[in-house]
């Protein structure tokens, strides 16, 4: 059994400072990242009632000269990001292998020249990303930063 390290209940009546409403977007550019774990989500569209799968990969920014371009990081602490990757699932619930199928994850895991291994060893890899900016969809003002490649460090 683990042990909490504070009493939630004495969170509710506790006084607190306004919380941020934004998260500043992490600088454009390349950068060296570390996958540090891989989780899974799936759905169904709102839209179309179709349901989705994907991989969430979690990164973390570690390099010092890109940290120090970051006006909110005090230049040394490592920065995590999420790269999400749909997935094509099989009948039976398996990840899809083949032609047109899972080239985002196959291109991911060739970057980190796990391509063809199990996806547990990405963890611990290191990767070249680019970062990019853009505008929120639904949000006026707020701009998302999004990993739009993936390289070989």
């Amino acid at each position: 059994m683990s042990q909490r390290l504070f009493d939630p209940s004495t969170l509710l009546d506790a006084p607190l400072e306004e919380n941020a409403l934004r998260r500043d977007p992490i600088p454009a550019g390349e950068t060296i990242a570390q996958v540090t774990e891989i989780g899974f989500s799936d759905g169904v569209s709102q839209k179309t009632g179709t349901a989705w799968n994907r991989m969430d990969v979690k990164l973390s920014l570690d390099d010092p000269s890109y940290l120090r371009d970051i006006p909110w990081n005090d230049g040394h602490t490592a920065v995590v990001t999420t790269l999400g990757i749909m997935l094509d699932m099989t009948d039976g619930g398996g990840i899809a292998t083949g032609p047109n199928k899972n080239v985002r994850l196959g291109r991911f895991r060739d970057a980190c020249n796990c391509n063809g291994k199990p996806l547990s060893t990405l963890v611990g890899q290191r990767v070249r990303i680019s970062i990019t900016h853009k505008p929120h969809p639904k949000e006026a003002g707020v701009i998302l930063d999004e990993i739009t490649g993936y390289t070989r460090a």
